[in-house]
């Protein structure tokens, strides 16, 4: 999603929807970003921060330089009623980024086993052609770039389960760290050795006006405990390490977890 956001003046309005707690550092930018979510407990405090159901939005129309739906359409029994009120409040010169899941894949089909209630999976998509036709007709915007994501198994983090409410929704224990690491680079040897995708996520798709480059380059040094993805330029291979354990590592710029670098497979899509 950096390629949209960096691409915006500091005077931008920027939507952020079905947001949480934020799906970016919001105070890393100098634009005003406006977070949006059905459930008053999932917003911070403090922020630009509006409880209201995605397909009723309490905003005007063109109102908006870019919108961000991330890891949200899935969770939406009517997708095309959300992408409908994000293509009104958004500017026909804005940009959107959607990332959402691929159902076919077997990281999204172990989460809907694992989770009780699909993990609020409401609506599975596994075409990404067919995906990308209908963002651009709702939000009227031409499609720009597609990027595969990989997915680092975050979802298992023990890490991720501080808050006792949330073990309720999962079927098995979760994870410590280190063994998740371990799965995300064991599954991404596989891939690597058969060509398989098991290490797929879903997609990262692009629209509109951004001024910024798309590389479509799938990245799978996904972080297992925050979800960021690291451009192995940005994030070198930490050698000292190299000859201490079997695996070389690197930590998350975000959130300072350990991860196992992954090379990229072979197929991406």
């Amino acid at each position: 999603m950096y390629e949209v956001l960096d691409s915006l003046s500091d005077d931008a309005l920027v939507l952020d929807l079905g947001s949480g707690s934020g799906s970016f550092r919001a105070e890393d930018y100098r634009f005003t970003t406006i977070l949006v979510d059905s459930k008053l407990d999932h917003l911070p405090a403090g922020r630009n921060a509006v409880q209201a159901c995605g397909h009723v939005l309490p905003f005007r129309a063109r109102s908006f330089d870019a919108v961000i739906l991330s890891h949200v359409l899935e969770h939406e029994e009517n997708p095309k009623r959300m992408l409908q009120e994000a293509g009104r409040v958004l500017k026909r010169s804005g940009a959107a980024y959607v990332a959402v899941p691929d159902a076919r894949t077997f990281s999204d089909r172990l989460y809907r086993k694992l989770f009780r209630n699909r993990g609020g999976h409401l609506s599975l998509f596994i075409s990404e052609a067919g995906l990308r036709t209908m963002i651009a007709w709702y939000l009227g915007l031409p499609h720009k770039a597609t990027r595969t994501l990989y997915s680092s198994f975050a979802y298992l983090n023990r890490n991720n389960f501080q808050d006792a409410t949330k073990r309720i929704h999962i079927l098995l224990p979760p994870l410590p760290e280190a063994l998740v690491a371990t799965l995300t680079f064991a599954v991404n040897k596989v891939d690597n050795w058969l060509g398989t995708r098991a290490s797929v996520y879903g997609w990262a798709l692009y629209f509109g006006e951004i001024k910024t480059e798309v590389l479509e380059q799938a990245n799978p040094n996904v972080c297992v405990r925050c979800g960021k993805a690291e451009l192995v330029s940005r994030q070198p291979v930490r050698p000292g390490l190299r000859g201490r354990i079997l695996f070389p590592l690197y930590r998350c710029s975000q959130c300072g977890a350990r991860n196992v670098h992954r090379s990229r497979t072979p197929r991406d899509a």
